[in-house]
């Protein structure tokens, strides 16, 4: 995972330009102890993005994670990703997440892979997930909220247009990108221009 910009745009968060990505280091070929001496040399190095997801490993990630960063959380910008659409079902994998991570608070909450036309509607609905998300900012236990996809750029800028000031967006930056709906080419753009952090995933 990269970071293109060593501020994630209006949030101010000063963040190395690569970061830990949660995805794969909690496979179970992996053990506990090899998965925490990773994070913890990465965080050593100087890397002080961590990224998960609610749905990694069934959890296992977050909980890897949450004992790695334990003694070092104000090290780190600590990121992880909600995959629930509704308001009920997002505030359930918060308080999961809280807990593996070992954290009262999480900066950066993402609303994981918006692949599909219809997640934007579902995610601002009555009772849809993004009222989950602006409560738990609004009782401190998230800094800042954004989304991710990597499915259709037209996806990401229906997400754009739902009237919700986003903090964040994670979006794949690649050389292969450029040249087949390419998000650097119709998302990127927009991001920069409404000085939202931007997070590049796929880069390799």
């Amino acid at each position: 995972m990269s970071i293109p910009t060593r501020q994630l745009g209006k949030t101010g968060l000063d963040v190395s330009i690569l970061g830990f990505g949660g995805g794969h280091f909690a496979r179970k070929h992996i053990s506990v102890e090899q998965s925490v001496a990773l994070v913890q040399r990465a965080i050593d190095a100087g890397l002080t993005f961590m990224d998960n997801a609610w749905e990694y490993h069934d959890g296992e990630s977050e909980r890897r994670m949450g004992l790695a960063i334990e003694g070092r959380r104000d090290q780190v910008v600590l990121m992880t990703k909600v995959c629930g659409r509704d308001r009920a079902t997002a505030e359930e994998h918060l308080h999961e997440s809280l807990a593996r991570l070992r954290t009262d608070v999480i900066d950066v909450w993402q609303f994981h892979e918006i692949n599909y036309d219809n997640d934007p509607e579902w995610i601002r609905s009555a009772d849809g997930a993004l009222e989950a998300a602006e409560a738990a900012r609004k009782a401190g236990k998230v800094r800042f909220i954004g989304f991710t996809g990597h499915k259709h750029p037209d996806i990401l800028l229906h997400m754009l247009d739902i009237g919700f000031d986003w903090d964040t967006c994670q979006l794949p930056i690649n050389v292969a990108d450029y040249h087949f709906r390419s998000f650097q080419r119709l998302v990127l753009p927009e991001l920069l221009k409404r000085n939202i952090g931007v997070i590049g995933m796929k880069s390799l």
